[in-house]
């Protein structure tokens, strides 16, 4: 299956999720670099505490992409596909064997499975720019964080009162045959948070770990954009500068005059 993939973008995302999975640890890609030493983080600080105060996490995550209200023209010029989704070009886990890791790595190899099935016997699996992005990519590892916490947590937890409040107008978590709303977390408690939103593993519903997660606001990681309430590479809030090389979403224009 890993072999299958034609282009190593697609590699590169699944042993991401392989390697920290197995083994924790640090991942940056190679147009990352680092505004201030991990440890010298702000919002990371409180996971370097000792004791009771620390929390119990085993995936920390950023945010990359916050418009949820984006217009279809700022969707295509920004050649977005979603409005919100979580970086996956750095990402940090403090332990070993992230049950939301597992969870993408299993959604990774099934849409694969799925492409490789739907494949035409002389080309092969074909993979477009959008298939990518959410086969392998930040929209299948947002999808899978959420639904992780949408499962795990209790009906009354604060990240689920938080969705179902603000879905009260829009109606996104009614159910158009009986009227029921779904209790589950959406996007609406990491919508333009000044903080680290952090969930405790031990937060999760008995036998249904999750590990803990913590959500970084964007100017953690994802500094230096012009949306979603970015600050510049010099914010006093970076931790990394991610200078987007775009290796392999550039279109020929870029090829030639950069």
């Amino acid at each position: 299956m890993y072999d299958s993939y034609p282009y190593h973008v697609i590699r590169s995302d699944l042993i991401r999720y392989l390697i920290l999975w197995y083994y924790g640890g640090f991942y940056a890609d190679m147009d990352v670099y680092p505004a201030r030493a991990i440890k010298e983080c702000p919002a990371l600080e409180p996971l370097w505490e000792d004791g009771s105060k620390s929390p119990n996490v085993s995936l920390v995550v950023g945010i990359e992409i916050d418009e949820p209200h984006a217009s279809p023209r700022l969707m295509r010029e920004w050649r977005w596909i979603r409005r919100y989704q979580l970086i996956q070009y750095t990402l940090y886990a403090p332990r070993r064997f992230s049950p939301i890791l597992r969870e993408v790595i299993v959604r990774v190899m099934a849409h694969t499975r799925r492409q490789i099935n739907q494949s035409n016997f002389l080309r092969g699996p074909r993979y477009k720019e959008n298939t990518i992005l959410e086969v392998t990519g930040p929209g299948v590892f947002t999808d899978a964080v959420l639904d992780v916490l949408s499962r795990t947590l209790p009906p009354t937890h604060s990240l689920v009162e938080s969705s179902v409040n603000a879905d009260a107008d829009i109606g996104d978590l009614v159910s158009p045959s009986t009227g029921v709303t779904q209790r589950r977390v959406t996007w609406a408690p990491f919508n333009r948070i000044r903080e680290p939103v952090c969930v405790d593993a031990s937060e999760a519903m008995d036998g249904k770990p999750m590990g803990g997660v913590c959500v970084l606001p964007v100017n953690v990681w994802g500094n230096g954009q012009r949306h979603s309430g970015a600050e510049g590479f010099s914010s006093k809030h970076a931790c990394i500068n991610h200078r987007f090389g775009r290796t392999w979403r550039k279109g020929w224009l870029e090829y030639f005059f950069g």
